[in-house]
């Protein structure tokens, strides 16, 4: 198997060497954190808070994102928001062990093309099990180019039992 891999590295270009070096780190990274390898193939990461309560996150459009018409697949841009969803449901609430897609709707107002593209997350409920997010989806030149909402159902941390010598009489 080393030998066949070995054999397709031979004659890459440098830069597709280093991309190709990050997925197999991402990919051996998602044994301990499980969405590393979705996160590096969009380069996702977070951005600073700008404003309360508003939650930023970036993703590149890359050449290998783009669809057949040389736009960003749809169902990319979709995992873009719900991954900066998700990461969200983490950030606002350190109990939640696991946040799960219940629903997610998308309405693509114009293509992505390529460069970054900021994702603008609101949460617009928080109850105990449930959160409401709105997504706002912007290109480099701070165009809107897609916006969408989702339902999450938050699974939380489970608490040690307590034992007889935890309890007081």
């Amino acid at each position: 198997m080393i030998e066949e891999i070995m054999k397709e590295l031979q004659g890459l270009p440098e830069q597709e060497l280093e991309d190709i070096l990050r997925l197999i780190q991402a990919k051996k990274a998602t044994y301990h954190h499980p969405l590393a390898f979705v996160q590096q193939v969009m380069r996702f990461r977070s951005l600073p808070v700008s404003q309360p309560e508003l939650y930023s996150y970036q993703m590149t459009i890359t050449d290998e994102l783009l669809n057949r018409y040389g736009i960003l697949h749809g169902g990319l841009m979709t995992a873009f928001v719900d991954t900066a969803m998700a990461e969200t449901a983490f950030v606002i609430d350190k109990t939640v062990e696991r946040a799960f897609t219940l629903n997610i709707g998308l309405d693509f107002i114009k293509p992505g093309r390529s460069g970054d593209l900021r994702a603008n997350i609101k949460v617009l409920q928080n109850s105990r099990v449930i959160i409401v997010f709105h997504a706002d989806v912007y290109d480099e030149n701070e165009e809107l180019i897609a916006t969408g909402m989702a339902h999450f159902y938050k699974q939380h941390k489970r608490q040690p039992a307590a034992t007889d010598s935890d309890r007081q009489d």
